[in-house]
């Protein structure tokens, strides 16, 4: 389910709401996030809030980059600038798409939040007005990691969680740091949000 959050922004004190448990959230919690207001209701507890790696926008470009760096290089050997543009200005024009690809890429991931509370995980992106998509821990049927060869390199991962509705593309938190530890975090979520529902 996606709703729209309201534009407020609300600082919730991560040392605040997990005050029972500082040794459990330790390392991967952020001290203070901004998080769209009325993201958490009154009963629940914020264990993670945590953002991509700051490698995510250079993945997202990647493709990008390597194309307008190719595309350049291509056209300054054969000598063979743009109409009406010389081969310098042709160049410069390509790299400043290429940078732009970039610029947006961070643009994007500045909002974005992948947020885990005792009964829910969240999800909050969007650049002009911040959008919130939640599941259910009870409706996590599966988790596991998954690394792509960048995030390895980078020591990076994502976990990927797969939920009752099987028709639905499974929710990713993508390049995270510490995988191993932010997935055994959200693993033991899950089965405490079961223990707790008796199920």
């Amino acid at each position: 389910m996606v709703q729209s959050a309201p534009s407020r922004l609300t600082y919730v004190p991560m040392s605040a709401t997990t005050s029972d448990a500082p040794s459990r959230t330790s390392k991967v919690v952020a001290r203070w996030t901004a998080l769209p207001g009325e993201v958490v209701d009154g009963g629940e507890i914020v264990l993670l809030a945590i953002k991509p790696s700051m490698w995510r926008p250079a993945f997202d470009s990647a493709p990008w980059l390597v194309t307008c760096c190719v595309l350049a290089v291509v056209l300054m050997w054969l000598g063979r600038p743009l109409p009406g543009w010389s081969l310098t200005t042709t160049a410069q024009v390509i790299l400043l798409i290429a940078l732009a690809r970039v610029g947006l890429a961070i643009v994007r991931w500045v909002p974005t939040w992948h947020v885990l509370t005792n009964r829910r995980i969240i999800d909050i992106h969007g650049v002009r007005r911040p959008k919130i998509s939640s599941c259910p821990l009870l409706q996590i049927r599966n988790t596991y990691l998954r690394y792509t060869s960048a995030e390895r390199a980078t020591r990076l991962g994502t976990i990927i969680f797969v939920t009752d509705h099987v028709e639905k593309v499974p929710r990713l938190w993508q390049s995270i740091a510490k995988p191993d530890e932010v997935h055994a975090k959200v693993r033991q979520a899950i089965e405490n949000a079961i223990d707790n529902n008796g199920i």
